[in-house]
């Protein structure tokens, strides 16, 4: 919690406290006021002509009402305050996030670019850069399409074609493809409705990320079924998450705070990208630290038949 947050939280506590107080004096003061009133009565005219009460429980209850609507408005207000500085500080790290990994792919294309201009190379050590140039651009195109992927999910424009897939065949074909080596186990004949181009986005950041921070282990995909659904899993050999982090890892543009994470490039956005996608085939994704070692990503999707 930032210093700015933890002053309106305290400022909130004390306006409810102040708020609580004035309730409470008011109810006592006027109790106390009436109960005096009615005793004096009785005491010059006799219990049988009190006179109406309504008028003054009508007071006390235009009193409460009034606190209960004082201390809503503050808790809105507050609350609303909250939320702006909490977005303001997400779009500062967005864009410091956002500047920091687009200057490192154009740094490496100039330098490639700028060696390929200046000197005489051989073809071998000329494709290496060139490569090298491919690369980053590759990079690149991967950010800009995950902020458009966020944005047409967010405004509800991202066109979702659902086909039936056999997971265990989709599974190995994208283990086959895969520039690295993966490992695989998995059922055969668990079918599910879904995008494919999305289900290998999912696939391709999971495995990512597995590469990542898995500590040079070999990541393996895992299908099995649970139940009406299936789950698709990638597991790592890395340090296990904290599981404090567990839900919050899904969250727009979280990163978990540790050294690994700062020293690998990202915006937190790929495992939101995942959660969201999950969400618009009606399924779930899940997080799970492993003992000792590794983690678990997955997405559970409703099962065909």
């Amino acid at each position: 919690m930032t210093i700015r947050n933890t002053v309106y939280v305290t400022l909130f506590v004390l306006a409810i406290c102040m708020a609580i107080a004035l309730l409470v004096f008011w109810n006592v003061y006027m109790i106390r006021d009436y109960l005096t009133i009615r005793q004096l009565h009785t005491a010059l005219h006799g219990p049988e002509e009190l006179p109406p009460s309504a008028g003054r429980w009508f007071v006390l209850a235009g009193g409460i009402t009034a606190c209960v609507v004082l201390i809503v408005s503050l808790s809105l207000f507050f609350a609303s305050v909250i939320r702006g500085n909490r977005f303001k500080n997400q779009q500062r790290d967005f864009t410091n996030m956002m500047t920091h990994e687009l200057r490192l792919p154009l740094s490496g294309i100039q330098v490639f670019a700028q060696t390929l201009r200046q000197r005489e190379m051989e073809p071998e050590e000329r494709n290496r850069f060139t490569d090298g140039i491919l690369s980053e651009c590759g990079r690149l195109g991967k950010l800009i399409d995950q902020l458009l992927k966020i944005q047409q999910i967010e405004q509800r424009q991202l066109l979702v074609h659902k086909k039936t897939i056999e997971v265990g065949e989709f599974t190995a074909h994208f283990v086959d493809k895969w520039p690295r080596p993966l490992g695989y186990r998995g059922q055969d004949g668990l079918r599910v409705e879904a995008d494919p181009l999305l289900l290998e986005m999912v696939l391709t950041n999971f495995v990512t990320n597995a590469e990542k921070y898995g500590r040079d282990t070999l990541p393996e995909i895992v299908v099995k079924r649970e139940g009406n659904a299936v789950r698709i899993a990638v597991c790592d050999g890395g340090k296990p998450l904290d599981r404090k982090y567990v839900k919050r890892i899904f969250g727009k543009f979280y990163r978990v705070p540790n050294l690994n994470t700062r020293r690998q490039p990202g915006v937190g956005l790929g495992l939101y990208v995942v959660k969201r996608i999950a969400t618009l085939h009606r399924g779930s994704v899940r997080a799970l630290p492993l003992s000792p070692v590794g983690n678990e990503f997955s997405i559970c999707l409703p099962l065909l038949g």
